[in-house]
């Protein structure tokens, strides 16, 4: 039995032995290591630091061969900033613009036209004309007269036109209306008084 355990304590004290030996191994190794290698990943402050002013110092050479001695001076990039901000307004300004524009001219509006005394108005292909007040007569093109969209009819050459009928001009060949008194169209699209 005494056998037993001295066996026992011999085993206890070589196991003890072994392990105090492998760590003392293992720490003189670590100790040993450069702090960034493989066998000791963890690093300092330093060489952290050490590392990023290396890599600085590429790019500042990589940038120094592609553009040459060109100052990239921190008063230059914000100068660069501000420009391109006030470009990018404009911009916007130039496009809210532009979309109001494209507002105002996609549906023209209708006006108001008054013809006194034996005057003409002469249209434009797809110009629109409502007669509003007064008597009016169609002036009509070689090909024909002026459409009237409401009563689905062509109005011919001296011909009267009826009041509050949409007429549409087909043709730009000097097609329109004129008055021999007096009076009032509503006029979209283009057209000149003569």
């Amino acid at each position: 039995m005494l056998q037993k355990i001295k066996k026992r304590k011999t085993l206890v004290y070589a196991i003890t032995v072994g392990t105090a030996f492998f760590v003392f191994i293992g720490i003189g190794k670590a100790a040993l290591n450069e702090p960034g290698t493989l066998e000791d990943p963890l690093v300092t402050q330093s060489y952290v630091e050490k590392r990023i002013e290396q890599v600085k110092y590429y790019i500042d050479q990589k940038i120094q061969e592609v553009y040459g001695n060109v100052n990239l001076n921190t008063t230059n990039i914000q100068d660069l900033i501000k420009e391109n901000q006030e470009l990018k307004k404009r911009l916007l300004e130039l496009e809210e613009n532009k979309s109001k524009e494209n507002i105002n001219t996609a549906i023209p509006k209708l006006e108001v036209v008054e013809l006194k005394n034996g005057q003409k108005l002469i249209c434009k292909a797809g110009t629109e004309i409502i007669l509003r007040g007064g008597k009016a007569k169609a002036i009509a093109g070689e090909l024909g007269g002026l459409s009237d969209v409401t009563g689905a009819v062509d109005i011919k050459m001296d011909q009267n036109i009826p009041p509050n009928h949409l007429l549409i001009v087909p043709r730009d060949d000097g097609r329109g209306v004129y008055v021999e008194k007096y009076a009032i169209f509503m006029v979209r699209g283009e057209y000149e008084i003569k």
